[in-house]
């Protein structure tokens, strides 16, 4: 993935397809982006290939008019870049800062913040 690589909210249709489902054939991929999305094959083809540039998936060739598309990123991956950028650009670095948001918005319940307290418990031993 290229450093600062974003995904759209289109682009995240076509990349959650191949986190759920594994690699796959573009044809097959369109059928289940435009059974979801209800997509035309262009707007796919558009979207295939900006996450191809942006080093997000890539693209094998299977024979003269096949390509398989692997997920280059996992979800885990990606997710944790995002959230270090949002932690950066938001919260000044702080995970303490966005933990202390989320409760006071009320967005953690006690269960939740019993759970977390757990975990790093556990970590720690």
């Amino acid at each position: 993935m290229q450093n600062g690589s974003r995904i759209t909210d289109a682009e995240s249709e076509i990349i959650k397809i191949l986190w759920k489902n594994g690699p796959m054939t573009s044809s097959k991929l369109f059928d289940i982006f435009d059974s979801d999305f209800n997509r035309n094959k262009g707007t796919f083809k558009t979207l295939l290939t900006r996450l191809v540039n942006k080093g997000i998936i890539k693209r094998e060739k299977l024979n003269e008019r096949h390509f398989i598309y692997h997920p280059v990123v996992t979800e885990k991956e990606y997710l944790a870049k995002q959230q270090h950028r949002m932690i950066n650009k938001v919260f000044d670095g702080s995970a303490k800062n966005l933990l202390l948001n989320l409760v006071q918005e009320e967005k953690i319940t006690q269960k939740d913040l019993e759970d977390m307290i757990n975990l790093i418990n556990s970590e720690e031993k």
